[in-house]
């Protein structure tokens, strides 16, 4: 217990929430999330409809190239303040270990799962899996990739 009578790992959560969460970093994250959905999407689509990969390839592929842009863009611009904190290369892993595994649970096996057990069209559950990944997505990058020192 600290002297306000809250637990520390307590306040330390709501502080984080206050602060981490609800902050003009997730603004920006938003933005380099919408960009790199924009990239996702309109590779899937171009891979899937024009070089005629199936779809749960293309979808892979997909991912990697919005996740390599949005670390670029991350890295240079979300967390600016905190790129040098750490190698490159250890952000780039990090990232690349955050990222791949919201996006392989979060958006991959929910566009699979919607698409072939449900019927949906894959371009609509590629939607619905990126925006389940992308709280989870952003917590891990906030608190771990690009982490205060």
């Amino acid at each position: 217990m600290n002297d306000s009578g809250k637990n520390s790992s307590e306040s330390g959560l709501f502080s984080y929430l206050k602060t981490g969460v609800f902050s003009p970093r997730l603004i920006k994250f938003g933005i380099v999330g919408a960009s790199g959905t924009v990239v996702n999407v309109g590779c899937l689509y171009l891979f899937t409809e024009f070089a005629r990969i199936p779809y749960f390839i293309a979808s892979l592929i997909a991912i990697e190239l919005s996740i390599i842009s949005n670390f670029t863009i991350n890295f240079l611009w979300t967390w600016r303040d905190r790129s040098k904190e750490g190698t490159l290369w250890k952000q780039i892993v990090r990232y690349h270990i955050g990222a791949g595994a919201t996006a392989f649970l979060g958006n991959y096996l929910i566009m699979i799962a919607l698409t072939e057990f449900f019927g949906m069209h894959y371009m609509i559950s590629n939607l619905v899996g990126i925006a389940v990944g992308t709280f989870s997505n952003y917590l891990i990058n906030d608190l771990w990739t690009f982490k205060k020192k």
